[in-house]
């Protein structure tokens, strides 16, 4: 009774553990955006899609005289849609 009790906390152990670290592998955290591109230009995040573009590749517009960059023209045109 004792063995097959002993058993089973062992075998619901194992268990535990292999689930436990498959969702720590598949949920294991993002890298943090980049704050220059290679070439060292500083990065900026597209507001409508998150994208992250270099500055110098951007398509700027100012909304309510605060500057925004987009990753395309089509994203800008977006936001500007909504805002």
């Amino acid at each position: 009774m004792i063995v097959r009790l002993i058993i089973w906390a062992l075998l619901g152990f194992i268990v535990y553990t292999i689930v436990k670290a498959a969702l720590h592998a598949f949920h294991a955290p993002t890298p943090p955006p980049p704050e220059k591109s290679r070439g060292g230009e500083t990065m900026e995040r597209d507001p409508q899609c998150g994208t992250f573009v270099p500055r110098g590749d951007a398509v700027t517009a100012s909304v309510r005289g605060q500057q925004h960059w987009f990753c395309s023209a089509r994203c800008r045109d977006a936001y500007l849609a909504n805002h």
